[in-house]
């Protein structure tokens, strides 16, 4: 569902231990269950400041996939890049597919409807085509949505008069997103594509670019997809943002032991610097870089959602009101736009 190319990790050879680490697994099996990333995947550099410890759990795939399951009770660590900024794992999982078999589990077809009715993103989605409409040129304009899960963000786009279209790889969510906007979702990844010819006027990217080793691949091939002139919108999570909140939040509940890429579901921790230079060696220009629209809980929870919006929007709106507030503790997400030069 999140990864539309192959990325290609060197080996170096990862030094790793202690218990339940990448060392420990390896002397059991006397086989490399990981693969050391040798540098950065933004800049190149190859020095590093320890960041935090992703936690490996995949006891769900048990019955079904025993590979993946053996991961379970491993760790590996998140560096972040000294010269850029930039986060990402030390080393990376040698199983074959690594990441689309963790995205694998098939969706309940009740949790891909509530999915698509529920409100809880439309504000985060308003916001992206706010920004894309008013940069765009009057007239018809054509969108892809890559990564578009059930279909919401098309079927606000379409509401407002953009021609828009989604990639999905899962093939029942690919499915179900088509059958409920009734517009065009295609089941391939975005090289397949650009190798029919098909360019846009836009093409967006919500909360999908930190699930996608070596970013800048998907990047560069994202503009091979794009009209000249067109623009890119990306929104990720702020990585020191995110960690600081986990970490206030395991201060509150002591219990709360997830972290900020358990599983390497966020396999990249982006902040203001390393995004827009991503961008730029990517060959988008005319980058702006924003605090990025809060989640919103179903009203239907009561007053405490009410709350919990209420505070989500407070933080949004003090982010943007104080001078840094870009680069402080209440920006928890980013949104990027940037436009195709070619």
């Amino acid at each position: 569902m999140l990864h539309f190319l192959s990325g290609r990790h060197r080996a170096i050879g990862a030094d790793m231990s202690n218990g339940g680490s990448v060392g420990s697994m390896e002397a059991r099996t006397e086989e490399p269950r990981f693969v050391a990333v040798p540098a950065c995947w933004i800049c190149g550099g190859t020095s590093w400041r320890p960041y935090a410890k992703a936690i490996l759990n995949h006891h769900q795939f048990k019955e079904f996939d025993p590979e993946l399951t053996a991961y379970t009770g491993t760790s590996v660590g998140i560096v972040r890049c000294v010269a850029c900024g930039f986060g990402q794992p030390e080393a990376l999982p040698t199983l074959p597919r690594y990441f689309d078999r963790m995205y694998s589990l098939q969706w309940p077809i009740e949790s891909l409807e509530q999915q698509f009715v529920s409100v809880n993103k439309d504000f985060i989605f308003q916001r992206i085509l706010d920004g894309l409409l008013q940069r765009l040129p009057g007239g018809k304009r054509s969108l892809l949505d890559v990564g578009t899960h059930v279909g919401r963000f098309l079927k606000l786009a379409a509401q407002r008069g953009v021609d828009a279209e989604g990639v999905e790889l899962n093939a029942r969510v690919a499915a179900f997103a088509a059958r409920a906007t009734g517009l065009p979702v295609h089941q391939v990844n975005v090289h397949d594509l650009s190798a029919e010819g098909r360019r846009y006027d836009a093409v967006t990217m919500t909360d999908v670019l930190e699930h996608v080793p070596e970013p800048l691949s998907i990047l560069r091939l994202l503009r091979t997809a794009m009209k000249p002139g067109g623009w890119l919108a990306v929104k990720v999570p702020r990585g020191p943002g995110q960690w600081l909140k986990q970490r206030v939040r395991a201060a509150m509940h002591p219990h709360h032991d997830s972290g900020i890429a358990d599983n390497l579901i966020h396999v990249n921790q982006f902040d203001v610097h390393p995004l827009r230079l991503a961008l730029e060696t990517a060959g988008f220009r005319d980058i702006h870089v924003e605090i990025g629209a809060p989640e919103f809980q179903e009203l239907e929870f009561g007053l405490k959602a009410r709350a919990t919006n209420g505070l989500r929007r407070t933080v949004w709106q003090l982010g943007q009101a104080i001078p840094g507030g870009l680069r402080s503790p209440l920006s928890l997400h980013l949104q990027a736009f940037a436009r195709n030069p070619d």
